[in-house]
C-alpha cells in the first residue's frame, strides 16, 4: 500500500519590500515630503530664533538683525530669516537689498544671500520688482512661500537661525511657530498698549508649548547726547518699565532694555546695525547684555 503524504504548511515570512514590490509602493504626498525636508533643514540648526511682537513699530527688525549681527560677530554660524512677506525690511537693514539669490542647477534650490559676517539671509525683498512692489497674497499663498523659504533654502548648517516674524498672531506666525519648533523672543516698547499686545503673544506661544526666551523692552527712553560737553542725559520718551512688568506678570524672563539712540535709526537706514557700526553705543552695550541672557536661556555659555 503506497504510502500517502501529509502536507505540511509553513507560516512564510513577507517583508515590506516584498509587497512593495510586487504591489508598487506606495507615492509619498507633497505635504509628506515637505515635512520630511523642513525636518531635515531643522536638523542642521543647532538654536532656532523666532523673534516676534504683538503690535507693528516696536523694532522687532532691528533686534533681529543686531542679534544675528551680535552672534555672527562672535564666530557663530547665523541665518536670518524674514517672514514678513508683505513688509520685508531685513535686506535693507543689513545692507544687501537688490540682490537675487542663485540657483543651484539640477537640485532646485537656491541658496540664500551671503550677508555681513557671512550671515546667511532670505527675504521676500529679494524676488520683488523694486521696493515698492507691494505683495498682495492671501495667507496660503504666503505660507507656501515661507515654506519653500525653509526647504528650497540650501542653509546648511548653522547655529543659529533667527526668524523676524511680521506682528501680531497672523498666519504666518503660527506656521513658523509650527515648522521650525524654536525658542521665542517677544518685543515690546514700555507703553501699555504695546505691553497688552506682547501678553498676548507670550500666551498664544505658550499654548503652542514653544520655549519662552523672555521679554525685550525696546525704545526703552531715549538717550542724548550734548554736542558741547558730551555730556548723556536719559529721557523716558515713551515711559519705562512696561515690558519688565509684563514679563513678571507673565512669569516670564526679562531680557533687558534697549534704549533710543539717534544711531540705531541712521545704522539701520544705512544698512549698518548699531551693534556693528556702533559697539560701543550705549544701546549696543545695553543690547549686548540681552545678547548673553538669551544664549544662557538656550543653554549656552
Amino acid at each position: 500500500m503506497a504510502e500517502k503524504k501529509v502536507e505540511v504548511s509553513q507560516d512564510i515570512e513577507v517583508s515590506q519590500e516584498d509587497i512593495d514590490n510586487v504591489m508598487g509602493k506606495p507615492q509619498k504626498s507633497a505635504q509628506e515630503i515637505e515635512t520630511e525636508q523642513i525636518k531635515e533643514t531643522m536638523g542642521n540648526i543647532k538654536h532656532r530664533i523666532i523673534v516676534c511682537s504683538g503690535k507693528g513699530g516696536v523694532g522687532k527688525s532691528t533686534v533681529s538683525t543686531n542679534l544675528a549681527i551680535s552672534l555672527a560677530s562672535q564666530g557663530f554660524a547665523v541665518g536670518i530669516l524674514d517672514v514678513d512677506i508683505t513688509g520685508p525690511n531685513v535686506p535693507k537693514m543689513l545692507g544687501v537689498d537688490g540682490q537675487r539669490p542663485d540657483v543651484i542647477p539640477g537640485e532646485n534650490k537656491f541658496i540664500p544671500i551671503n550677508g555681513p559676517l557671512n550671515i546667511k539671509v532670505m527675504s521676500m525683498a529679494f524676488l520683488l520688482e523694486s521696493p515698492d512692489t507691494p505683495v498682495i497674497w492671501r495667507g496660503p499663498v504666503k505660507m507656501k512661500a515661507l515654506r519653500q523659504f525653509i526647504t528650497d533654502g540650501s542653509w546648511g548648517e548653522l547655529d543659529y537661525l533667527i526668524a523676524d516674524l511680521p506682528p501680531g498672531t497672523s498666519d504666518e506666525t503660527l506656521d513658523v511657530m509650527q515648522i521650525m519648533d524654536g525658542s521665542v523672543v517677544i518685543v515690546t516698547t514700555p507703553q501699555e498698549i504695546a505691553t497688552l499686545d506682547a501678553r498676548k503673544t507670550v500666551e498664544m506661544a505658550k499654548k503652542m508649548n514653544r520655549p519662552i526666551l523672555g521679554i525685550i523692552e525696546n525704545m526703552s527712553g531715549l538717550t542724548v547726547k550734548c554736542d558741547h560737553c558730551g555730556e548723556e542725559k536719559h529721557v523716558d520718551l515713551f515711559g519705562s518699565g512696561g515690558g519688565e512688568k509684563a514679563a513678571a506678570d507673565l512669569d516670564v524672563t526679562f531680557l533687558g532694555k534697549i534704549p533710543i539712540e539717534q544711531g540705531i535709526m541712521e545704522g539701520g537706514d544705512a544698512g549698518k546695525p548699531f551693534m556693528w557700526s556702533n559697539p560701543d553705543s550705549v544701546s549696543a552695550k545695553a543690547f549686548a547684555e540681552v545678547v548673553k541672557a538669551i544664549r544662557s536661556g538656550l543653554g549656552e555659555n
